[in-house]
């Protein structure tokens, strides 16, 4: 710290003003005055002047020690005001940025596909989200009288995505449409969602949407939904056809009459089926499945203590947990996980077909390289070369996209295969006999009632572990 003195006239000792280094506070240290003499309010702030003392002085803190007759004790009597960084810029959105697809678990162990909290609709013309910038904050001071800068908050980059418009500030983000909105990853996503206010019979006809479709009734038999999003429907649904690139979710269930199909890229979800045809890309989740062939890259879980799979054929590549599989009338009832061959001659399909890309690819890019040789030599006609050029960049682009999902796939696969024999049943109730347990292509026939039971693989055959007999 530095130290400065201040020597009375009527008397040799000295007061001492002392700074502290970041100068943003300063002590007064006051010697005794010649007796009959006293120090007045003047007196030290003239002080804390001539050591140059000037701003954040606590005049109530000068007062206390003439009042008090404060001396030889340093006290704080000058703070500095230290800068206020400005916020950072921040959005606020009128929409709820959190949804969950994830049911309601009833007491008795079902799901609750009524209430489900699925996505967040907005209308056109809707301030979906505002900006608010960052500020420039507060500068403070030393109490020498130094400037301290205060630094202006960091600003967020504009919200990337679809669907919507920016006001000329730069402030507020409107709908375009009406539709479905999602916050992901910074980007902003409107959509279409089609919506059926009632049911969809054949006073509507089948649809076919580039978007999310919403039906609010009941889906009529006969009909068909075939959508490039979710499948949403809140009534029943009869025999119908329904494809969709995300998930599809029914939440009274679906009678299928044994020619009802469903097929997506995403989850099924509902709360029944019966003879029903589902392949999903994910998960398969319902209270109970009867009469259904079910094919799932995932899992497939009947929740309930009344959740069965009865009937039918239900096949998931990675785990099946039911609370019972099969009834008392010994209903035939094939249950199987994990890899078969058809998966195996899958992933060995995908490396001939890579392998094929792979050699087109070379292929063009050589001749890319060729036409770029010969237009830096002038070697060639520009104006026709230039188009067979671009023909070929874009044959590249498509070639090396399929290369990519190819890759995709085949990595799954590799993965899925990697864990062949990790698959498993698993069963909380009843094993009726008709039932067939299939492993990784190992199958295990039910021939006697059992009760909470896993089924694995070990070795080359299926074995039900923890197995009790009714």
């Amino acid at each position: 710290m530095d130290n400065f003195s201040f020597p009375l006239e009527t008397e040799q000792t000295e007061s001492v003003v002392r700074i502290a280094d970041d100068k943003m506070s300063a002590t007064l240290e006051l010697c005794r005055p010649p007796e009959g003499l006293s120090y007045s309010l003047a007196d030290l702030k003239g002080l804390l002047t001539e050591n140059n003392v000037k701003y954040g002085i606590d005049e109530e803190a000068l007062n206390r020690m003439i009042n008090k007759e404060v001396y030889n004790r340093p006290i704080v009597v000058a703070r500095g005001k230290a800068a206020m960084d400005g916020e950072p810029g921040h959005y606020e959105y009128n929409f709820r940025t959190q949804t969950s697809s994830v049911p309601h678990i009833l007491q008795d162990g079902s799901v609750d596909y009524l209430n489900m909290d699925l996505f967040e609709t907005v209308t056109v013309g809707q301030v979906v989200a505002e900006y608010f910038p960052a500020t420039t904050g507060i500068c403070g001071y030393t109490v020498c009288g130094d400037i301290c800068m205060a630094k202006r908050g960091l600003e967020l980059p504009p919200l990337r995505g679809s669907g919507f418009t920016v006001t000329e500030d730069k402030r507020k983000y409107i709908s375009v449409m009406n539709g479905r909105i999602e916050l992901a990853a910074g980007r902003l996503e409107i959509s279409n969602v089609y919506t059926v206010t009632g049911d969809l019979d054949l006073s509507v006809g089948n649809v076919r949407f580039e978007g999310d479709v919403y039906v609010m009734g009941n889906m009529q038999s006969g009909l068909s939904i075939i959508a490039n999003g979710n499948v949403v429907i809140d009534g029943h649904v009869g025999s119908v056809t329904i494809r969709a690139s995300k998930d599809v979710i029914l939440k009274n269930g679906m009678q299928g009459a044994g020619t009802g199909y469903i097929e997506c890229n995403g989850n099924v979800s509902g709360k029944f089926f019966e003879a029903v045809t589902i392949k999903a890309k994910g998960d398969v989740s319902a209270n109970y499945f009867f009469n259904c062939n079910i094919e799932s890259d995932g899992n497939i879980e009947v929740s309930g203590n009344k959740g069965v799979i009865m009937g039918g054929s239900s096949k998931a590549l990675l785990s099946i947990s039911a609370h019972g599989l099969g009834n008392a009338a010994e209903v035939p009832t094939w249950v199987s996980v994990g890899i078969t061959s058809e998966n195996v001659n899958k992933y060995n399909a995908i490396g001939r077909t890579m392998a094929k890309v792979d050699s087109e690819i070379d292929i063009l890019r050589t001749n890319l390289q060729m036409f770029e040789e010969a237009f830096a030599k002038g070697l060639k006609n520009e104006k026709m070369d230039r188009v067979v050029y671009q023909k070929i960049k874009q044959a590249l682009t498509i070639k090396e996209e399929e290369r990519e999902q190819q890759a995709r796939e085949q990595s799954e696969m590799a993965l899925l295969i990697a864990n062949m024999g990790k698959s498993k049943i698993t069963v909380a109730g009843r094993v009726c006999p008709g039932v067939h347990i299939i492993i990784d292509s190992e199958t295990y026939v039910v021939t006697d009632t059992l009760v909470n039971v896993e089924f694995v693989r070990q070795a080359d055959e299926v074995v039900p572990l923890y197995k009790m007999m009714k």
